[in-house]
């Protein structure tokens, strides 16, 4: 279920162990499922403490001590600000995984993460759930993910508005064709997308797991 982005059948502490360990520890109740259309708001979290001025500085500076940028749930970001962000990225090498949950993240945003994708090459995860970006948006974000190679992660989840079975069909695509990708988060609602994202997220595994050749 890790694997596969089906997270809303499970706790938050049971996907963890699962990316992070290969075990999944059913120590927690299983979270209640909720329909896959229908845009879901973020639960109550404790304010982001992240000074957004302050990360893009360090991104433009490329500072190695700066691994991860979780501007999750900070609702006022500007649109250029996530853009700057975005473009600072572009040729920074040392962060790891961004995060934008919830930050109402529009096309302008998924545009300027397209761009980014297609010219890093250090990011390794990256989440956009719970925002505003409409098919056209991910169908850019889902043509840019095969130039950047280290990424092995990207959750999409959640938008406002469904993204449409041309998206579906386009993500189960990215997913064959980018074998370093190793788990997609996002809740299909066709059954042909969903089977082929499936085995081309097992193959994935399967192929990270396999040892290389001299």
């Amino acid at each position: 279920a890790a694997i596969l982005g089906m997270y809303t059948l499970m706790s938050n502490k049971q996907y963890y162990d699962a990316i992070c360990s290969g075990n999944i520890c059913n120590t927690e109740g299983i979270n209640s499922v909720v329909q896959p259309d229908r845009y879901r708001p973020v639960p109550d979290e404790p304010p982001n403490p992240t000074d957004v001025a302050e990360t893009l500085q360090r991104l433009q500076d490329n500072d190695p001590a700066l691994l991860n940028v979780n501007l999750n749930n900070i609702k006022d970001i500007p649109v250029p600000t996530l853009e700057a962000i975005c473009e600072a990225i572009k040729t920074n090498t040392h962060v790891r995984s961004l995060s934008l949950v919830a930050t109402r993240s529009n096309d302008l945003v998924a545009n300027a993460v397209a761009a980014m994708l297609e010219q890093n090459q250090s990011l390794q995860s990256l989440n956009l759930e719970s925002n505003f970006i409409t098919s056209v948006g991910m169908l850019r974000v889902l043509a840019a993910v095969g130039h950047c190679r280290t990424l092995s992660e990207l959750r999409v989840d959640n938008q406002s508005q469904r993204l449409g079975d041309s998206v579906e069909m386009a993500m189960a695509a990215m997913l064959e064709q980018c074998p370093a990708v190793l788990r997609f988060g996002y809740t299909f609602t066709l059954q042909g997308p969903r089977a082929r994202a499936a085995a081309a997220l097992t193959r994935n595994n399967e192929l990270r797991e396999c040892p290389q050749g001299p």
